[in-house]
């Protein structure tokens, strides 16, 4: 199995998590724009297990959600990744980003959602990919659309025991343009 270790696009570095990225995770989940798509704060003890998800995805599947670091600075701006999922009765690959307040509007959600499926498709073969939002996330829609994303379906999502309506967008491969910008390193 292929473990995805590290993606560079234009400006960032996408890199598997750690611990020590607990104290910016922890803002980046508490931040108003994630909690009103989540709806609810995120506790200590939440990160930890959204940080030991993302190790069990990447043993598992070789690939999750992964931190998204500036290129220049290092600075971490948000996270993004692939990630194994029921839709529509079949298993699929999706992806998702959730981008820093700080650091939402300026692209690195895109640029790293772009990478990410180029890599999915190039690398892993795929030859369609998924994204399930919320239909009042609007800048998730936004960046599903400039991939070339199309809505497919809806369904409801169990969670924190709120049936949550999700839109389900699909990208086939014959209608994305590849970057010509990232470097992925697989081992």
């Amino acid at each position: 199995m292929k473990r995805l270790v590290r993606l560079e696009t234009s400006r960032l570095i996408l890199r598997p998590m750690e611990e020590s990225d607990f104290d910016f995770l922890y803002e980046t989940m508490n931040g108003p724009s994630v909690r009103s798509v989540w709806e609810h704060e995120f506790e200590r003890k939440d990160i930890e297990e959204w940080i030991e998800r993302r190790k069990a995805g990447y043993r598992e599947n070789g690939y999750d959600y992964m931190l998204a670091l500036h290129r220049e600075t290092g600075e971490p701006v948000g996270q993004a990744g692939l990630l194994k999922e029921r839709l529509m009765d079949k298993q699929v690959l999706g992806i998702g980003y959730i981008m820093s307040e700080r650091h939402m509007g300026k692209g690195y959600a895109t640029e790293c959602a772009r990478g990410l499926v180029a890599a999915a498709f190039e690398d892993l073969g795929q030859k369609e990919i998924y994204c399930d939002i919320r239909p009042g996330n609007l800048p998730s829609i936004a960046v599903a659309k400039k991939l070339g994303m199309e809505a497919v379906g809806s369904f409801k999502k169990l969670y924190h025991g709120m049936e949550m309506l999700h839109i389900i967008y699909r990208l086939k491969k014959e209608g994305f343009l590849s970057p010509c910008d990232i470097r992925v390193k697989w081992l």
